[in-house]
């Protein structure tokens, strides 16, 4: 996977960022607002793993554990720092749901970002400092 060059400038945005993974993290889906955040066209997020938002500053710990299975079997709340496409960064909060198919069964993620507040962001940061 291409790993994007991470740039010190803040991108803020104001609507809500949505997109669906299958139970691989790969996506499925992305909403216009979604794919003009990340710099990407919704074109090219299709069939990439949802890891290519993952800011290198997100602790490998604290990301393992927003996304394991036991975590991804209920819906989650967490604010996070993800990586756009020319570098720059967004803070979301975050609220992950799963998707189930008719009979029941584990098919995906729906994922929506909202923008995050400074408490929220602070929060964040702290508990990054304590990984690193």
């Amino acid at each position: 996977m291409h790993h994007l060059i991470p740039l010190d400038i803040e991108y803020t945005y104001k609507n809500n960022l949505i997109y669906e993974i299958d139970i691989n993290g790969i996506i499925t889906y992305a909403n216009l607002s979604f794919a003009e955040v990340t710099g990407f066209r919704r074109e090219e997020l299709i069939g990439k793993n949802h890891k290519i938002f993952r800011h290198p500053d997100v602790p490998d710990a604290i990301y393992d554990k927003l996304w394991t299975i036991d975590k991804r079997m209920k819906a989650w709340f967490s604010t996070l720092k993800n990586i756009r496409r020319d570098g720059m960064y967004f803070w979301s909060n975050m609220h992950c749901t799963p998707k189930y198919d008719k009979d029941n069964n584990l098919i995906g993620f729906i994922i929506v970002h909202k923008p995050a507040s400074k408490i929220d962001i602070e929060e964040e940061i702290e508990l990054y400092a304590k990984y690193h």
